[in-house]
């Protein structure tokens, strides 16, 4: 990685096209002539969008509020989400991407419904995958990009599918995949050259790439172009970018005078509304005079650099130049400043690491095993194809020997001996073919990794033994558990190597004429000779304690389980696809209901997938409609009764079904991936609510452990905290220890950065089923929450609940944690929890879950 910092050119200054130089010279709606007030202020929008997004924030606006005054239903349907568009734009410009996400989600619902397939529905995939990447949803973003791209492709908009191609070529960049960038900058630049902004991007964006892959005379070549371009623009600020990334190569090829004066030109365009540039030249500046010996200079020119900067929260911009404030520092001997600018580096270090790592990830994921594999397939084919040529060359060969068949018999000789070698070169050819296609087959029947079968030869396999008259059948799924960490923790080699083992002790624990195969990435499948269902339960359980057997990789070991699901053919179904079906539903259930055991079909399953899968439906449209809301139920202290806390709880009011508890629609969002989205609802509304509180009192959401793991939480936070003024030491975070037994790389570091935050932390629903002190000690939380079962038992009489609460609440005390009480509904209880020390209480009888937490905080405060 260079030592130098690069600014890129986001694809935000040419997402959205130019309207014109007469509209790019003005945002007066009144100045456009012949336009209506809508047209005009949708292209005052965009016009104003790269040099001035408030003003097109505005505009925009405006634009969604004169809808209205389109003549058919149509039309203003169209205008209004234009003018949605144009907003989700504007608000990720301005840095509030989080407030863009629902605009544009509730517009990408409405225009999935009115106009899909439109280049307005492609518009608006960008803007929403431009609002994923700023939050760092990697993969979310590039599931957008691709859905724009291929809509732009069929439209024929070449200059939208341009903007896309450079956006996917930049997450290839933040994964540190440059040659992949590079591709897909230059398939950008294929689609479109006919926008000298979206050029601007590409010959800088490139030059970044190049310079990162040690080619610093192209590199430069490429900003240079970038800096011709931007000039014809007269646009300042781009100079001043550009001339700050061609200072930076120059002194990575050792240009040194050069990368002075190209930094000083830099300066001199770096003024006024233009001076956001101006910390990254002094950077360069101070570099050069660190090359050059001249401390003093140095520690001037760096000190310009961070004039301003909160080291502690300084952006991913700085992480090379914090590096040089610490040589800087330590060549003078300013140790606590070097100190403090080397811990702000590793820092942002980290965070690049992890970024690269996860927008790697979703990449990696975007491709899977079947492009690999396809690959294989075509190098076979290719091979196949030279071998036939090799044949047809021999019959030529051949063929000539036998035309020359009648000349004189002193010839014969030669030309028998010529006939030998062509029927010996035939006969090879065919032979080398033969073992190609051998080759050939087997490669498209097996997985790489394991040398199972695949998915679609396993299909192949149970439609020929269900085509069998009276011969027994069963498909048994089977997913992997706890995987993602064995990948997280030691890299992908250790994955491959347990799926290797995996395959092996699969292929050898079935009975004889079983099939087994691998499906896909931890997802494996058999194909058994067996219709008994008690059998199959008993295999099934043979497989689960014989795949969950410990692993040995080099000096450790490590331990997946393993989940099943089981269709009898005949039974369950009468061909592939319901067999299929139904051992998925199966499977479902096994997973769900506690993961390590297995399940057979049974028909209920059905009933509720199908429920699920309305339910899913709707829900997707719930965040978009305003159907959630937040409600909040009060704790107090256990000693004076005084609100120390309200529990944000999430509901869902149903259009026709009513209130839906988050107990039946929580695992559905995660299921269906939109649990981030209303993940970032909650938090943003319930620090939002927590502004018109007593400062004194805290708000506690809750986190699911698929929140928890996912990435961009911690930004989330920050975002919200920065939107709405919350200090972080107000907001508190419930986890339940089900975060624990999925824990994958990003958990702990994740509690680990909320805790940096200032953020509290408390364990909820502790005792309840996989409690361990590990927890405990791995995590520092603030508080343990007792499960409302063990009070209300307590109350009973029973001695086993009561002697949980003294124990939960002596470890508390042991650790300096708070403990509250749940389920508090009698005095009784609350009298018990009381007196055994817990420090807080929450239940109904403190008080009821409410909408209007305002009312209730001034009057249990007062």
């Amino acid at each position: 990685m260079s030592k130098t910092r690069n600014l890129m050119i986001g694809l935000l200054l040419a997402s959205v096209a130019p309207v014109g130089a007469a509209a790019a010279q003005t945002t007066n709606p009144a100045a456009l002539a012949g336009a209506s007030r809508l047209d005009a202020e949708i292209a005052a929008a965009k016009a104003a969008m790269m040099a001035n997004p408030g003003a097109a924030l505005t505009h925009a606006r405006a634009a969604v509020q004169l809808s209205t005054t389109r003549p058919s239903p149509a039309e203003r349907v169209t205008a209004e989400l234009t003018g949605r568009w144009l907003e989700g734009e504007a608000l990720v410009r301005v840095n509030r991407p989080l407030d863009a996400a629902p605009v544009l989600e509730a517009a990408l619902v409405r225009v999935a419904r009115h106009a899909p397939g439109t280049k307005l529905h492609g518009d608006l995939l960008k803007a929403r995958a431009g609002a994923a990447l700023v939050t760092g949803q990697s993969a979310f973003a590039l599931e957008k990009l691709v859905a724009a791209h291929d809509l732009f492709r069929k439209l024929g908009e070449g200059r939208s599918q341009a903007v896309v191609l450079q956006q996917i070529g930049g997450l290839y960049q933040e994964a540190q995949d440059f040659e992949k960038a590079l591709e897909y900058y230059g398939q950008s630049a294929e689609a479109y050259r006919h926008d000298p902004a979206l050029s601007v991007a590409n010959h800088n964006n490139r030059g970044i790439a190049l310079k990162e892959l040690g080619r610093l005379p192209e590199a430069e070549a490429e900003f240079r172009k970038a800096l011709a371009l931007a000039r014809d623009i007269g646009s300042k600020s781009l100079q001043a970018r550009i001339l700050s990334n061609i200072s930076s190569a120059e002194l990575a090829a050792g240009k040194v005078d050069q990368a002075d004066a190209t930094a000083r030109a830099g300066l001199k365009l770096a003024v006024g509304a233009d001076a956001e540039w101006q910390p990254q030249l002094w950077g360069v500046r101070a570099q050069v005079a660190l090359a050059r010996r001249d401390l003093l200079s140095a520690k001037t020119y760096i000190e310009r650099t961070f004039a301003g900067v909160d080291l502690a929260t300084s952006t991913i911009g700085f992480r090379e130049l914090h590096d040089t404030a610490n040589r800087i520092y330590q060549a003078l001997g300013d140790y606590p400043a070097a100190l403090a600018h080397l811990s702000a580096a590793k820092r942002l270090e980290n965070d690049a690491r992890e970024l690269a790592a996860t927008t790697g990830s979703a990449l990696l994921a975007a491709r899977f095993d079947a492009a690999n594999q396809q690959l294989r397939i075509a190098k076979l084919k290719a091979q196949q194809l030279e071998r036939d040529k090799e044949i047809a060359r021999s019959q030529a060969r051949f063929e000539r020997t036998l035309l020359f068949g009648g000349l004189a018999i002193g010839a014969l000789l030669v030309i028998f001996g010529a006939m030998a070698t062509a029927f010996v070169a035939i006969r090879r050819s065919r032979n080398k073919v033969k073992a190609a296609n051998v080759q050939l087959t087997y490669a498209a029947r097996h997985d790489a990794l394991t040398g199972l079968v695949n998915r679609s030869y396993i299909r192949e396999l149970l439609r020929e033994r269900l085509d069998q008259r009276n011969a027994p059948a069963a498909l048994m799924l089977i997913d992997l558990d706890r995987f993602k960490e064995v990948n997280d923790t030691l890299g992908h080699w250790a994955g491959d190597e347990v799926l290797r083992v995996i395959g092996q002790r699969l292929r050898e624990a079935l009975p004889d004429g079983s099939h087994a195969a691998r499906l896909g990435g931890d997802e494996f499948g058999a194909v058994v000779p067996v219709g008994d269902v008690d059998v199959l339960s008993i295999l099934s359980e043979k497989l689960i304690g014989l795949l969950s057997a410990p692993i040995a990789l080099g000096g450790t070991q490590v331990r997946v389980g393993a989940s099943v699901g089981i269709a009898v053919g005949g039974l369950h179904g009468a061909n592939v696809e319901e067999l299929t079906r139904n051992g998925d539903l199966a499977l479902y259930h096994s997973k769900s209901t506690g993961r390590g055991r297995h399940s057979v079909y049974q028909a209920w399953m059905t009933a509720e997938a199908n429920a699920r899968r309305e339910l899913e439906a709707d829900l997707k449209h719930a965040l978009a409609e305003d159907q959630f809301s937040l409600v909040y139920q009060p704790i107090v202290s256990a000693e004076d009764g005084a609100l120390v806390a309200f529990e944000a709880l999430l509901r869902w009011e149903h259009p026709t079904r009513g209130n839906i508890p988050p107990s039946e629609f929580i695992m559905i969002a995660e299921e269906a991936g939109i649990i981030r989205q209303i993940g970032e609802w909650v938090i943003r509304s319930a620090c939002s609510e927590a502004m018109k509180w007593d400062p004194s009192v805290k708000v506690a959401i809750n986190l699911s452990a698929v929140q928890v793991e996912a990435e961009g939480l911690v930004g989330t936070v920050l975002h919200a905290l920065a939107a709405t003024g919350l200090a972080a030491e107000r907001l508190e975070f419930e986890v339940t220890e089900t975060v624990f037994l999925r824990q994958g790389a990003r958990t702990k570091a994740t509690l680990d950065q909320l805790r940096a935050l200032g953020v509290s932390l408390a364990l909820d629903d502790f005792g309840t089923g996989y409690s361990s002190l590990g927890y405990l000690q791995r995590t520092e939380f603030n508080k343990i929450k007792i499960d409302r079962s063990f009070v209300q038992s307590a109350a009973s009489g029973c001695q086993e609940s009561l002697a949980i609460i003294q124990a939960i609440v002596a470890l508390a005390r042991s650790l300096g944690m708070k403990t509250t009480a749940e389920g508090v509904e009698t005095e009784a209880e609350k009298a018990l929890v009381s007196k055994l020390g817990c420090t807080q209480l929450q239940g109904y009888l403190i008080g009821m879950p409410e909408a209007d937490s305002s009312e209730v905080c001034d009057r249990l405060v007062a």
